[in-house]
Formats: C-alpha cells, sequence, structure tokens
C-alpha cells in the first residue's frame, strides 16, 4: 500500500499551483458581496445539511437533520488538496520514519522518497497567488513539528530544516506588511518554539539569524514566555466566589 499511497501523494501535493489567482481584495469582495449569497440553499447551524429539509426527502434517510444526513458536496479546491496531503505526509513519517525504527526494511520513508516530497512542499507553500495560501501555511507550520520529531533531530537538522526555515521567518515577522493571518503569525510562532526545543534553541535562533529573523524570533520567544506565566498566574489565583480549595493532607 506504501506505494499506492505515495502515488497520491505526488500526485496531490502540488495541486495548489492549480488554484485559481484571486487577489485578497477580490476575495474579501466576494464575501461580503450581497448578490453572491442571495436566493441561496440555506443550511443549518452547524453543518451543511439543507434547512428544514425532510428527512423523507432524503433516499434512505432516517428522518433526522444534522450532519449525519448530510447530501450536500462541492467540488475541492485545488489547494484544500494539498493541504490534505500535509496531514498525510506526517502521518507517513510517524509510521514509518526509517529503517531503524520500522520492522520492514522496505517500508520507510527514507531521504530518498521524503527530500523531494518536502522540497515540492516548500515550493508549492511559497505561492500566493490565492488567498487561502495564509490558511496553508498555517496547516503546515502545525504539522511540520510532528514531522521533524519523527524522522529525528539531526537528520530533519541537516536536511529539511533549511527548506522551510525562509518561508517561517518571513511568516513569523509580520512587520513586512505580507498580510498574513494572526492565525497564521501565531502557528509560524508555535512552530518557531517547538522546532527550537527540539534542535535546540541557539542552533535554531542560528538559522533564523541567516535570514535575517532573529529579532523577531527573540520577540515571539519572549511573548510566549510572558503567556506562559500568565497562565500559571491564572491556574494559581482562587476566586473569592468560588468553593475554597481543598488542602492536601
Amino acid at each position: 500500500m506504501l506505494e499506492k499511497v505515495l502515488a497520491i501523494v505526488r500526485k496531490s501535493l502540488p495541486a495548489a499551483k492549480d488554484q485559481p489567482p484571486m487577489s485578497r481584495e477580490e476575495y474579501k469582495k466576494l464575501q461580503n458581496d450581497i448578490n453572491a449569497h442571495t436566493g441561496n440553499q440555506v443550511y443549518s447551524c452547524g453543518s451543511l445539511a439543507p434547512k428544514l429539509k425532510k428527512g423523507g426527502e432524503r433516499k434512505g434517510g432516517a428522518g433526522r437533520i444534522g450532519c449525519s444526513s448530510c447530501v450536500v458536496d462541492r467540488p475541492r479546491q485545488p489547494w484544500e488538496a494539498t493541504d490534505g496531503i500535509i496531514y498525510m505526509l506526517r502521518e507517513l513519517c510517524v509510521r514509518f520514519p526509517n529503517a531503524d525504527d520500522s520492522e520492514r526494511e522496505d517500508v520507510v520513508m527514507s531521504d530518498k522518497v521524503l527530500l523531494p516530497l518536502m522540497t515540492d512542499l516548500a515550493d508549492v507553500s511559497r505561492l500566493s497567488h490565492y488567498p487561502q495560501s495564509d490558511d496553508l501555511r498555517t496547516t503546515l507550520w502545525r504539522q511540520l513539528p510532528s514531522i521533524a520529531e519523527a524522522i529525528g533531530k539531526r537528520r530533519f537538522k541537516g536536511l529539511y530544516l533549511d527548506l522551510f526555515i525562509e518561508l517561517l521567518a518571513k511568516n513569523l515577522d509580520d512587520r513586512h506588511g505580507t498580510g498574513a493571518s494572526q492565525l497564521s503569525i501565531h502557528a509560524a510562532g508555535q512552530c518557531c518554539e517547538e522546532l527550537a526545543n527540539l534542535i535546540g534553541v541557539g542552533i535554531f535562533r542560528g538559522r533564523l539569524e541567516a535570514v535575517g529573523a532573529e529579532r523577531a524570533f527573540d520577540t515571539v520567544m519572549n511573548e510566549r514566555r510572558m503567556e506562559a506565566r500568565c497562565a500559571e498566574g491564572r491556574e494559581r489565583f482562587v476566586s473569592p466566589f468560588g468553593p475554597p480549595p481543598t488542602s492536601a493532607h
């Protein structure tokens, strides 16, 4: 099955390149265009099931409305295929990291297999001709630490980190006016923290320094330390209106 899965990965990974170009301004205008949303099917909150649709109208339905009875679908957008492949790559790396950790030597994600895929992933993640590219990078930053941990510190640091470091630095520092969403900026910051903890803060900061992003990294790390202290303080806070804390005996 590994070769069959890899064939799907190789085919769908660059799909975002086929996403029709659209500026952020055009995308926002479309979202706010009342004519584009007037007279369309109304859907139930929390699902894609048509609102007030009777269960009897659904072939073989049990008369229920909700996600379980949803028959509504839409064509998949090209960028969404690439987004899904990121999760597939993570699972492959976690399950078949290398020959030392695999029971079968023929079922591994060796560098010969993985490096071209990760190189293609880095290339397609740099695209910005469509507004959802920010969502794709958010997914990448959320999953990259799991991939790095699965393939190992030395292996990731030596072969894979430099593929993403420049793009990560650009997304991390929004002072350049890239228009990145706060969600992707936060995901980039969390990714930096996790990768730094994995390969060493000094080594990771040195890689960022090579692309001029060490100050942004320092700022993010300071902010995350402050957030951690604030969270710890909230855990220790005892409300005078709540139940008294229980004492250990």
